[in-house]
């Protein structure tokens, strides 16, 4: 019987480490959108890496959601109410539905 060649020498796992730490920097460049289509090229149109396409959407659809809620804060602002009236407004609220003395 030959022995099996293990590759776990101090090089080698160098230059796996060097190799990894390369792929996360691409990865880290890439949009969701960008590493769909790569997956897409790489294992075809929808199959495999289900997870990752799940969280790769999730990302994508939250983007979209922040967007639309800046929006929002930007037309709120517009309407002039002044931070320290908002402030009082939000401690009023505070107290009547805050804690109670218990007699």
């Amino acid at each position: 019987m030959s022995r099996r060649k293990i590759r776990s020498g101090p090089v080698v796992m160098d230059e796996r480490r060097a190799r990894a730490e390369q792929l996360q920097q691409d990865r880290a460049k890439r949009s969701p959108e960008e590493q769909i289509s790569l997956l897409d090229s790489r294992l075809g149109s929808g199959k495999g890496a289900t997870r990752e396409r799940e969280k790769l959407a999730l990302e994508i659809a939250s983007r979209g959601e922040e967007r639309e809620k800046r929006s929002t804060k930007r037309e709120k602002k517009v309407d002039g109410e002044k931070a320290k009236v908002r402030r009082g407004r939000e401690r009023e609220k505070g107290r009547r539905g805050g804690r109670r003395d218990n007699m």
